[in-house]
């Protein structure tokens, strides 16, 4: 046989094998980009989640009230009088047996004016005109102090966030207690103002919005609950009367806390 006929089959082997090397070698390439691509997708900042990242999880209180004092200025108005309109100047006091039960003391001085929801008419001709403080006397509604005591219990713990950078602490109290209220009002039979002080109980709502480890935003809604004498139909009668008043106070936190 022909020398170049038996060399034939060894060319062809020799080929084969030339051929197959850059593609082993193109595929092992393949597959450690593959791998570098991987790992880089595993290390490299979703930006899905940059939100997420931004607001981080918050846990625990950023202060603590248990042993602590509360001084609140706090300024309010009341709501639904028909007759006055009312504006309550106050200091509240508290101090916190714990994280969630609290004792206070809080006095205010109000001043008043016609709410404008009546109207006073009359046959002269003049028609409907808004009634003076001396045309009502004889209703019920303005007073001057209201003071009292009061439990507090703050079961409720929360957090917001503000405009996706930060986070606003607040908690949320029940309150009740009782004090004395000074009425303002004319006896039945009578034209001039008798100021009394009479007994009154409260029940209000409240959150406080935490600004430091020292201050607080403090709302509040309270009823004022107390009865009164006026004269009714058909005579003297005992009139209850709700005061419900919205305040908004300023508090500091005087001690440590956590003691």
């Amino acid at each position: 046989m022909h020398r170049s006929v038996r060399l034939f089959p060894v060319l062809l082997v020799l080929l084969a094998c030339g051929l197959g090397m850059p593609a082993r070698a193109d595929d092992d390439a393949a597959l450690e980009a593959a791998a570098d691509a991987k790992a880089s997708n595993a290390v490299a900042p979703q930006t899905n989640l940059d939100l997420d990242e931004r607001i981080r999880p918050v846990s625990g209180h950023l202060f603590l009230k248990d042993g602590r004092h509360e001084i609140s200025p706090t300024i309010a108005i009341s709501l639904g009088d028909p007759f006055y309109s009312k504006t309550l100047f106050g200091l509240r006091y508290a101090y916190h047996l714990d994280e969630k039960w609290m004792l206070g003391l809080n006095a205010s001085w109000a001043t008043s004016s016609p709410s404008g929801a009546v109207s006073r008419c009359d046959s002269s001709g003049q028609g409907c005109r808004l009634p003076t403080k001396e045309e009502l006397v004889r209703a019920p509604g303005d007073f001057g102090i209201l003071a009292g005591v009061d439990a507090s219990w703050a079961p409720l713990y929360g957090k917001i966030s503000v405009l996706a950078e930060s986070v606003l602490h607040f908690d949320t109290y029940f309150l009740a207690g009782a004090g004395v209220i000074e009425s303002k009002v004319a006896p039945p039979g009578g034209s001039e103002v008798e100021a009394k002080f009479l007994p009154e109980i409260h029940l209000g709502v409240g959150q406080r919005y935490v600004l430091s480890r020292w201050a607080a935003l403090r709302l509040e809604i309270r009823d004022v609950i107390y009865r009164v004498e006026i004269q009714g139909k058909t005579g003297k009668e005992q009139s209850t009367q709700n005061q419900l008043l919205f305040g908004v106070g300023l508090s500091f936190f005087l001690g440590q806390g956590g003691a």
